[in-house]
């Protein structure tokens, strides 16, 4: 079976690449002459092929289309989330039926199978995940969110419509990294760049700003460190349950093109 995981930054695969021998692989648009690079790794009885979208930046790179374009078996929107449903806990796993944009329009649906597959290996299965395109950072906001939402978060709305588009099987499987009544310790959208990338300038200036959030930070990055370490345990068991299913979506695609090892 072969397998595409994407998660917004390297912070979020980081536990997981540890695990396994993912090697960085470019990939290429023959068409346009476009470059990107992936990392592929055999996880038992999956060949994974894991792409880095950015955040809320999914249309930054070539990959994501090269990669689906492939007809992988199922594709995995993975990362971290926020909490709008009371109920969710942090490092609570958390598996989307569907998903929604914050300012409206069509839903769209995880494959009902995978859903029940991740909430057999201990995932929590909600309604919505809420597609936003800023980093909700304050309860407030939260709150207001919660009516119409579980779980708020950048990029897997996007991911889960090209998928659906390309007939490929997905799911959205996230960890939760701050509960509703939580604010985040720093506007994360001011230390980051327009391709989601941390702005090392800009995070300095907001800790020298706003010391007194330090101790709070310190305190976030060790929670999302182990949330990231927890979803990367459900990934491995869910790959596995997976293979074991006997999908009926598992076909003979034809394999990704464009990939070389470097």
């Amino acid at each position: 079976m072969r397998v595409l995981v994407t998660f917004a930054v390297d912070a979020e695969f980081a536990p997981w690449r540890k695990r396994h021998r993912f090697v960085r692989r470019e990939i290429t648009d023959k068409r346009r002459t476009e470059r990107d690079v992936a990392y592929h790794a055999r996880i038992g009885e999956a060949e994974v092929d894991v792409y880095l979208t950015g955040i809320g930046t999914v249309g930054r790179g070539c990959g994501l289309w090269i990669l689906l374009s492939g007809r992988p078996h199922l594709c995995i929107s993975s990362g971290l989330a926020g909490g709008l449903n009371p109920a969710l806990k942090n490092g609570d796993i958390v598996v989307a039926r569907s998903l929604a944009l914050v300012e409206g329009g069509e839903q769209v649906n995880s494959k009902r199978r995978l859903v029940e597959i991740a909430e057999a290996c201990g995932g929590r299965a909600v309604d919505v995940f809420l597609c936003s395109k800023h980093i909700v950072s304050q309860a407030q906001y939260k709150g207001a969110m919660a009516t119409f939402g579980d779980v708020v978060e950048m990029e897997s709305y996007h991911i889960l419509h090209r998928a659906i588009g390309s007939q490929v099987a997905c799911v959205a499987i996230r960890g939760i990294s701050d509960a509703h009544d939580e604010d985040l310790p720093l506007d994360f959208e001011k230390v980051l760049d327009p391709g989601g990338r941390l702005n090392v300038r800009g995070l300095v200036l907001q800790l020298i700003r706003f010391p007194n959030r330090i101790p709070a930070l310190v305190k976030f990055g060790r929670r999302t460190e182990s949330t990231t370490e927890r979803l990367a345990d459900f990934l491995d068991s869910y790959l596995e349950a997976v293979t074991k299913s006997s999908p009926q979506w598992y076909s003979s695609n034809s394999s990704v093109l464009g990939a070389a090892a470097i």
